[in-house]
């Protein structure tokens, strides 16, 4: 059951703050990126910086750059971050791409062999190993990731990431490509310059793989090792009770004070996803993608068609087991291409495509239902109304008109389009090919879909008060003597949580969203 203060004086409309007093209350403000001019940003955040920032517009400036690519690293970290390999700074990794855009990226570099982990044990034990193996395994295999790996993740800028493939590159019959050059390892072997993609010295940087590579064969071995112990239920580890120390010392710290006192001052309202949504508005307002406007529009390699045998044999990558259970005679509902017309070419020659679930919100339609979550929930934004969700499979290039955009705007970050809009954006429909798209049409019906993400949030609270009444419902007789005390504890709930003073509309409104429960569940209270 949820905790609530007894009296509407237990209740601050102002800060207020008495170190004698049993209770003290703050305000908290939070910025809307999406609605901040640069100027805003950059006083709400001066100590990063993005598109918006003095910084970068001087560096598009001096590098008299046409447009800009800066990614999600690069905005999440401080302006005055240097890269722990080259030892560069932000400005002086900032340089122009052969079609002058400027770039800035930074990369989160880590060690491949943890990559090969999974293919290695599906290769042994088959592609359904997990069924065989026992449970409480993931555990175990996190735990032969952290302990083979040379290295953690780190954060470096994206030429010396790059150093490390060009010199697999040079030597791919000679290093393995399973193996990663360490942060330390590449910072030997790159010579870094201002402004410049970085020289290597080859040499040098066989040299490391040589003098690491005993110890790469050992690690290899250890995972092979560690994982046939695995299999054979000789590793495995029992959780029980809380799930660790960690859970128990974090109770009641500033952190999850501060996360329980928002959640439960925000509950009801629009402000949970408002601040679960703060990251995405504030890399869709700081990040840049320039490169992706200028790409040819549905450049692909020539059109193939999949042998009968190829067809036969190709199982999608993404979700084996839904492309199975998809007979061939499968239909998208979107585009009408068959299960064999969805299967194309990739740029890298291989085989892609595959079956995707959309997730479609369901409007509600029913005015008495919409009037009381109205009354419930009145601090959403409440211009679209959501009474469930349907899920629809259709082929992968269907399910990425909206990404697509994302991609290259990342105003449009979190895309939501229905089925029909979908349809309606398709230019051209082609077999064994991605869809020609309008991109126009589909920034606009992403923008009008805008208010759906607010609906769902508010169903989201809806559901969950839902839940709560159920439970009470379910178990009154052992909290509660009679029903009626149960009845007047959800009132009670009502008042305290969505300010609905009114005792007769408390009990309607109790009473409604039980009847909910009896018909959806078939239950009824006695």
């Amino acid at each position: 059951m949820s905790e609530y203060y007894e009296t509407e004086d237990d209740f601050f409309l102002e800060p207020n703050f008495d170190p004698n007093s049993e209770l003290w209350s703050t305000f908290l403000t939070f910025p809307r990126p999406s609605l901040l001019t640069d100027e805003k940003m950059e006083m709400y955040f001066p100590r990063h910086d993005g598109r918006w920032s003095s910084e970068t517009k001087k560096a598009i400036k001096f590098h008299n750059a046409d447009g800009l690519d800066l990614n999600d690293n690069w905005a999440m970290v401080r302006k005055d971050w240097t890269c722990p390999v080259c030892s560069r700074s932000k400005q002086q990794i900032f340089r122009l791409s052969k079609k002058n855009i400027l770039l800035g990226k930074l990369e989160l570099h880590h060690d491949h062999i943890t990559d090969h982990i999974t293919p290695y044990v599906e290769s042994r034990f088959g592609p359904d190993w997990r069924n065989g193996f026992p449970i409480g395994f993931e555990k175990v295999l996190d735990s032969i990731e952290r302990l083979t790996r040379r290295f953690d993740f780190c954060l470096i800028c994206s030429e010396c990431n790059a150093a490390d493939g060009k010199v697999k590159r040079k030597f791919r019959n000679k290093i393995d490509h399973r193996f990663s050059f360490t942060p330390s390892e590449i910072a030997g072997f790159v010579i870094p310059q201002a402004h410049k993609d970085h020289d290597v010295d080859y040499e040098k940087a066989f040299e490391l793989w040589h003098a690491a590579s005993e110890g790469f064969s050992t690690r290899l071995q250890l995972i092979e090792n560690l994982v046939t112990d695995l299999s054979d239920g000789h590793l495995l580890q029992e959780r029980f009770g809380y799930g660790g120390d960690q859970t128990i010392w974090n109770f009641k710290r500033p952190s999850e004070l501060l996360t329980q006192e928002f959640f439960r001052d925000a509950a009801g309202t629009e402000k949970t996803y408002l601040l679960s949504n703060f990251s995405s508005e504030f890399l869709a307002r700081s990040t840049s993608r320039d490169s992706a406007t200028l790409r040819v529009e549905n450049k692909q390699p020539n059109i193939e068609a999949p042998t009968d045998e190829e067809f036969g044999n190709y199982v999608d990558p993404v979700s084996s087991k839904r492309w199975h259970q998809a007979p061939n005679d499968w239909q998208c509902p979107c585009c009408n291409r068959s299960k064999r017309d969805i299967i194309r070419k990739s740029r890298k020659g291989k085989w892609a495509g595959g079956i995707r679930d959309i997730y479609e919100n369901i409007e509600e339609k029913d005015d008495k239902t919409i009037e009381n979550r109205l009354l419930l929930f009145p601090n959403y934004r409440n211009e679209r109304w959501v009474s469930g969700v349907r899920v629809t499979s259709v082929c992968s290039d269907c399910s990425q008109v909206g990404t697509h955009i994302a991609q290259s705007d990342r105003n449009f970050a979190n895309p939501y389009l229905t089925i029909q809009d979908i349809q309606d954006c398709l230019k051209k429909v082609s077999p064994h090919k991605r869809h020609n798209i309008d991109r126009n049409l589909a920034k606009t019906r992403i923008l009008q879909n805008a208010a759906f993400a607010s609906a769902h949030s508010a169903f989201q609270s809806f559901q969950s008060l839902v839940s709560s009444f159920q439970y009470n419902a379910d178990h009154w007789h052992h909290f509660y003597s009679t029903r009626s005390e149960m009845i007047s504890n959800l009132c009670e709930h009502l008042r305290i949580y969505h300010n609905i003073m009114d005792r007769s509309l408390q009990i309607e409104l109790v009473e409604w969203v039980l009847q909910i429960n009896l018909r959806s569940n078939e239950k009824n209270l006695t």
